[in-house]
């Protein structure tokens, strides 16, 4: 039998000396539907000082335009940071679409604004952060781990982590589903330390 989601993000966890956090909460069930639904809602610190977390997060009955599932590694930010924006890869279609295109979500890097699509207006707090040539070069590796990955600022509801909640913060996410890789949780980790540790 193949083993849940959740059973290996506690044998992760276990194997690598980090505690985890897990919290279901079951949804009752509605009209003929046979299938139970959860609310799961997990974390694992990156080390003993907290510095990182890493979250896996499903509510299937959330409301339309919200998030309903998501996984990724978050830092907290300064609370000057209000902004919500997603950076992702650019790719083709974007290039050649340029009526998509906005001075409001360039950084002025020439190598940085053609690498990435910035979608929100980034306020001053958040231009400073990713004006950084550094915070940029880290952006950039950590778009490289997945394709379809994003770097994420105050997008994503995630009060349900205590040293997290009502603070802002930044993400490496992977908004398809559940990253359970392991090699893909240690390289997403080790991406928002290096941001972490540039703009502390």
């Amino acid at each position: 039998m193949d083993k849940s989601d959740i059973e290996i993000l506690r044998e992760f966890a276990k194997s690598t000396n980090r505690s985890i956090e897990v919290k279901e909460l079951l949804y009752p069930r509605t009209g003929i539907s046979t299938t139970q639904k959860y609310k799961r809602m997990v974390y694992i610190p990156n080390n003993p000082e907290k510095t990182s977390f890493f979250i896996w997060f499903n509510d299937p009955y959330l409301k339309v335009g919200q998030t309903t599932i998501f996984s990724g590694a978050f830092i907290p930010l300064s609370s000057k940071v209000k902004t919500r924006i997603s950076i992702r890869n650019r790719y083709i279609l974007d290039k050649l679409n340029i009526f998509k295109q906005s001075k409001n979500n360039k950084i002025g890097n020439i190598n940085f604004d053609s690498s990435v699509v910035i979608s929100g207006n980034p306020d001053a707090a958040t231009k400073r952060i990713l004006s950084s040539s550094k915070v940029q070069k880290q952006i950039l590796k950590a778009l490289e781990i997945e394709s379809y990955f994003h770097i994420s600022i105050n997008q994503l509801n995630i009060d349900f982590v205590p040293e997290l909640s009502e603070k802002s913060s930044i993400s490496v996410i992977n908004h398809q589903g559940w990253e359970v890789d392991k090699t893909n949780i240690e390289k997403m980790f080790e991406s928002i330390e290096k941001i972490r540790a540039i703009i502390e």
